[in-house]
């Protein structure tokens, strides 16, 4: 073995004197190391011991020790345990002292006795490896089982290894975050954060939220609590007002960590410790896993425990407020985070448009009167319609105020379609034949819907108008007089989706389920900033009766809370019912508008009969409009009915369309409604 063939399997002496830097030791047997006598190597291991003190005074061993909250005997031992990963040198001399190859990493037991000062000190040594010792609840180090003992491995026996993260910082560097954290994990660096003062934050939360996160990053504490909806800024302010004091921001997705309890906070820890080397806030999302109250209740343990233990400052974000939060976590501070108010939204939509064309900022004045979305969905949707330009081989054009109004659409979750459906028309304003007082309120809606925020807003309405800032029309008028029509022309005019209500899908049988199906329809209604039109509303708002038994009782009570859910209700309704009389007089007072849709006179007719002809269709010079209106006392919905049966008599056979055959068409469409002619 001299010749040193087998010197991967084992350390000689002479060189396990070499790597120990001891003195010559020629003339020593061959069997012995040969140390200098006791009290010589004491006083020498005194002065390098002093010596590596000091060196933890700075660089990353001081940032690991005052991060982390290590004494000078848990520092010791975390060094102990990364000496063999950091020097193939002392490796050898680890294998050399346990004297078996076999064995690749040091135990708890071979490092609390190598770091003790004397016989009989190694035993304290051992808190430093409990569970909640910063050591192991950072994991800082990784206890492993013994193949020898499995599961039931005693501490002593766990063998003890540094990750590779803690290794690159205490070689001085801060590599990527470990792939296994990247999926669900990322940081912001201070000089990669927005400024602050590009954000829009009422002066009340920016304040709280500067000094909070001052007290934060000087003590950990207290925690901060953002509440608000997706996109509305709570990171990225954070994130700006943390590197404002030199700090990153470590964002953990909380609903993308393992759903195993026990991996979900092997995770979390790692994740807290990487936030600590990278002197970053700690960000917690819990948008989604807050609001699935199951999945919720099975990590809130481990997210309890890292965030009440935790040596730096944390957020945490939620789209509401929730009490077990509150319960759960110590010294815990709430800031709510409100959706900029409509000017500010229109400055944010300039911004995100003033870095690609020059005209595409014309579309802001335009994208904030149509949406009252949060400045994340501003910037994503404008990203979205630049990145569809360059998909179509025009990325230099001007964006389209429909291609990013679309973009907008797709990112407002909300689950209407199974509450409602959408509606939609292809008619047009020249395609309406309506009196001139019913003409005239209708543009007072638009007016209303256009300006809503300007006047509750800029001229400062809203803080007047604490509930019913709501826009709620009713339509009444008999059947086939344009109700519905309208509602679709309105929507189209102010660029909305317009979701008909189904109330199949809404009323139940069972107590308490209609208020519950109605709560969804406007709470999604919200969400998705449509309109809603609950056609035949006369079957949901209808009178309240005198409580004679059970049913009236419940009947009463989902009429009662659709009164108080349409006051509060901050989006715009249209209701349309050929019975207006059937409607509760509590609901009428809390409509902005009523508007009644009359049976078309002569003149009104003749002009519908003219208008619902396509300019494509073959169509004979004998018509005369003016009969057809004289004659036939038909709604708008019956002459349209009349005049697509024509033009199927006429397709038959193969003649334009003539005054005949309009003549016979409402003829046969008056007869079924059982009018005689």
């Amino acid at each position: 073995q001299a010749s040193g063939t087998l010197s991967q399997l084992y350390v000689s002496l002479d060189e396990a004197r070499g790597l120990l830097g001891t003195r010559d030791a020629s003339a020593a047997p061959p069997h012995a190391l040969q140390l200098p006598p006791v009290a010589e190597l004491d006083a020498e291991l005194a002065e390098r011991r002093a010596a590596a003190r000091a060196a933890t005074r700075e660089g990353p061993l001081a940032a690991v020790a005052t991060r982390f909250k290590l004494d000078e005997a848990a520092l010791d031992l975390l060094l102990a345990a990364a000496g063999p990963l950091l020097s193939i040198d002392l490796a050898r001399l680890y294998a050399f002292a346990w004297a078996d190859f076999a064995v690749k990493l040091p135990t708890v037991g071979f490092l609390t006795e190598l770091m003790a000062e004397g016989p009989g000190e190694a035993g304290p040594l051992l808190d430093a490896f409990r569970p909640g010792a910063p050591l192991v609840r950072y994991r800082l180090i990784e206890l492993r089982d013994s193949p020898a003992w499995g599961a039931d491995t005693p501490l002593l026996h766990r063998g003890v290894v540094v990750p590779e993260a803690v290794l690159a910082y205490l070689r001085g560097r801060t590599d990527a975050l470990p792939a296994i954290l990247a999926a669900a994990c990322t940081v912001t660096c201070p000089e990669h954060a927005v400024p602050a003062d590009h954000l829009f934050v009422a002066e009340r939360a920016r304040a709280d939220l500067e000094s909070t996160l001052a007290r934060a990053t000087e003590t950990g504490r207290p925690r901060l609590l953002l509440v608000g909806s997706g996109g509305s800024g709570r990171r990225t302010i954070v994130t700006s007002l943390a590197a404002e004091r030199g700090w990153g921001a470590l964002t953990v997705e909380l609903d993308r960590l393992p759903a195993d309890a026990e991996a979900f906070g092997a995770r979390l820890a790692e994740a807290a410790r990487e936030a600590l080397l990278r002197r970053c806030v700690l960000v917690l999302r819990g948008d989604e896993l807050v609001d699935r109250r199951e999945d919720w209740e099975k990590r809130a343990p481990a997210v309890t425990r890292l965030v009440n233990a935790h040596d730096g400052p944390v957020a945490i974000t939620a789209r509401l407020s929730a009490a077990s939060l509150h319960r759960q976590l110590d010294d815990l501070f709430e800031i709510a985070l409100a959706l900029p108010t409509a000017p500010q939204q229109r400055e944010v939509w300039r911004r995100a448009l003033a870095t690609g064309h020059p005209q595409d900022t014309e579309l802001a004045t335009g994208l904030a009167n149509r949406f009252s979305v949060a400045p994340g969905t501003i910037h994503s949707a404008v990203h979205e319609a630049r990145a569809r330009k360059l998909l179509t081989g025009d990325p230099d054009a001007p964006l389209v105020l429909d291609d990013v109004a679309s973009a907008v659409r797709r990112r407002l979750e909300h689950a209407l379609s199974e509450v409602a459906e959408p509606f939609t028309t292809t008619l047009t304003w020249d395609d309406v034949v309506l009196p001139k007082e019913v003409t005239e309120t209708l543009k007072e809606v638009l007016a209303h819907a256009r300006h809503r925020e300007f006047v509750y807003d800029t001229w400062g309405f809203r803080r007047k108008m604490a509930y019913g800032r709501g826009l709620a029309c009713l339509f009444t008028g008999p059947p086939g007089t344009g109700k519905t029509m309208v509602a679709g022309l309105i929507a189209n005019d102010l660029s909305r989706e317009l979701y008909r209500v189904d109330l199949s899908r809404v009323v139940s049988k069972w107590v308490g389920e209609t208020e519950k199906n109605l709560a969804r329809v406007f709470d999604e209604a919200e969400r998705a900033q449509v309109i809603l039109l609950f056609d035949e509303a006369d079957s949901l708002f209808s009178s309240r009766t005198e409580v004679k038994g059970s049913n009236d009782r419940f009947a009463n009570m989902e009429i009662n809370y659709l009164l108080q859910r349409m006051e509060q209700y901050d989006g715009m309704s249209l209701l349309t019912t050929n019975f207006e009389k059937s409607i509760d007089e509590a609901f009428k007072r809390r409509l902005k508008f009523r508007i009644d849709f009359p049976v078309p006179d002569t003149d009104e007719r003749a002009r519908l009969w003219q208008v619902m002809l396509p300019a494509a269709a073959d169509v004979a010079d004998d018509v005369r409009f003016e009969y057809l209106g004289k004659k036939f006392k038909l709604s708008g919905g019956n002459i349209k009915n009349a005049v697509l049966r024509a033009a199927f008599y006429a397709a038959e056979a193969g003649t334009p369309i003539d005054h005949a055959l309009l003549e016979k068409a409402a003829t046969a469409e008056a007869r079924e409604m059982g009018k005689l002619i």
